[in-house]
């Protein structure tokens, strides 16, 4: 038993260590090579010489055969030395290496480099030896190569014979599979067939219905009501001068206030259109109507709506280079704009990338998928907040996030600034914004959700959050250093906040 257990054991040491051997005289063999190929490179051909003798002795010690790519090396510092005997017993030790080699392609490769040695060195006997040699290790390689291809086609060809006989085999069978699918695909053509005259069949239900509002919307618009109406050309309206407000030192942050009435503009000089347009929207939208591309770039820039509807084709401008205007403003690049364009397909695509925009339809205007669409526009904006919402959580952690809105970055960076002074209000971040308060108002509560104060607020309890987890200092401390006037204050706001205690938090933080 003990013998087994000594022989398994040398077994697995003989299994780790030969690979380990054979790599260390691999890398041997290397090492001496490159030590000979920097000695000629360098001249020192006499040095070079003392080492290919070494080397030799080294390959005769291990028993290893000469590499072919050492010929042509040593054969040129024996050149240069003109040690014409120590070249030929070289080669002529090559040559008995090349013949003891029983692998043809390393053989090949040998005799291929003594070929030119002997050559160089003018042996053309020994060099005509050699070729002979080296067509029989090609011949070898060439029947090797064929075997090898022979085998490989008799493989193919019994795969194939297999397979040959599995089907015919199994052809019944397979028939007897075709006929029963051709009858389920019979029936599944019947069902599909019987499915499409349903479907069908309510399809033109739903348009009948579709057609018989659309009967009642034209009676509505040619009534009398709206006669004298349609009857008037269209007016311009004068471009209103925009005065600045004054700039009052006052907070608008009211935490109770009531979310305002989303406002939409529609620029469409057809006054039919505008009537349907606003029929569509006037449920979630407070609509106002421009007719002109200069009172829809002055009202876009001045209400800060929430959706711009916009017609590709206006008096003297098109709506492209509108709603690109729009687009370029940083005032107004946030609000979504739905362009109306004639074209259809690939072209009407192309009009709304032109534009900037981000939704457009080809008229008419079908009011289920343009509710759609608003709605899609609406739930984007809620996605924006929540996405805000998880990037002011980790603003002042090491998990923080890009944030990749020019406008939001800077004034995130400016209420970072002044977090420590607790005079610092939203009419102080307006101005530092270069904008007038009520329109930052505005593209900051569409694009976060959140008011300049209620902004300010929540990333000072952020900060103040993270230095308590940091143990940065005492609460009061802490309170001074993010803007609140009095630990009192801070504490409770904390808590509203959070939801837990300043003195819990930094005790929790405490414990090892």
């Amino acid at each position: 038993m003990r013998c087994l257990v000594r022989c398994c054991l040398f077994l697995i040491f003989a299994a780790g260590v030969m690979p380990l051997a054979a790599q260390t005289h691999t890398d041997s063999l290397g090492g001496y090579l490159k030590l000979l190929r920097e000695l000629s490179q360098a001249g020192n051909y006499e040095q070079a010489q003392v080492e290919s003798e070494n080397f030799r002795a080294y390959l005769k010690r291990l028993q290893f055969l000469i590499p072919a790519r050492a010929v042509p090396l040593l054969s040129d510092i024996y050149r240069h030395n003109e040690d014409e005997k120590s070249a030929r017993i070289f080669l002529s030790e090559a040559v008995r290496d090349a013949r003891r080699d029983n692998n043809p392609e390393t053989r090949a490769q040998l005799l291929e480099v003594l070929v030119i040695a002997f050559n160089e060195w003018e042996q053309p006997t020994q060099a005509l030896a050699c070729q002979q040699l080296l067509a029989v290790a090609k011949d070898s390689l060439a029947e090797r190569d064929r075997r090898l291809a022979l085998r490989q086609t008799q493989l193919q060809m019994d795969s194939l014979a297999a397979l040959r006989q599995i089907e015919i085999a199994e052809r019944d069978r397979y028939i007897r599979l075709e006929k029963e699918r051709a009858f389920m695909l019979t029936g599944a053509i019947l069902l599909v067939f019987i499915g499409l005259i349903i479907a069908n069949m309510k399809a033109a239900a739903r348009w009948r219905k579709r057609l018989a509002k659309k009967d009642l919307e034209l009676e509505f618009l040619r009534s009398d009501r709206f006669a004298s109406t349609l009857a008037d050309p269209i007016a311009p309206v004068p471009v209103a001068e925009i005065t600045a407000a004054p700039y009052e030192r006052t907070s608008y942050f009211v935490p109770d206030q009531q979310p305002r009435e989303k406002t939409a503009l529609l620029i469409e000089p057809n006054r039919q259109i505008v009537l349907y347009l606003k029929s569509l929207l006037s449920d979630r939208f407070d609509v106002e109507t421009a007719g002109t591309p200069a009172e829809g770039l002055n009202m876009a820039s001045n209400l800060l709506p929430d959706l711009i509807v916009c017609d590709a084709v206006l008096n003297g401008k098109t709506g492209i280079d509108i709603a690109r205007q729009i687009k370029l403003a940083e005032r107004t690049n946030h609000i979504p704009i739905i362009l109306l364009t004639e074209h259809h397909g690939n072209e009407g695509k192309l009009d709304a990338l032109r534009a900037g925009a981000d939704a457009w339809f080809n008229r008419p205007v079908l009011n289920k998928d343009f509710d759609g669409e608003v709605t899609r526009l609406l739930e984007a904006r809620k996605e924006k907040h929540e996405a805000f919402a998880r990037f002011l959580h980790l603003y002042f952690s090491e998990n923080r996030i890009a944030l990749d809105d020019p406008f939001l970055s800077r004034s995130v960076e400016i209420v970072e600034q002044n977090l420590s002074d607790p005079d610092f209000m939203a009419d102080e971040l307006a101005r530092k914004m270069q904008m007038n308060r009520q329109h930052y108002f505005k593209k900051l509560h569409v694009l976060t959700g959140k008011e300049p104060m209620q902004l300010i607020r929540e990333m000072r309890l952020e900060k103040a959050k993270a230095l308590l987890e940091k143990r940065a200092g005492t609460p009061r401390a802490i309170s001074e250093l993010v803007g609140f006037s009095s630990a009192g204050t801070f504490a409770l706001a904390f808590k509203e906040y959070f939801g837990e205690n300043t003195l819990l938090l930094q005790n929790e933080v405490r414990r090892p």
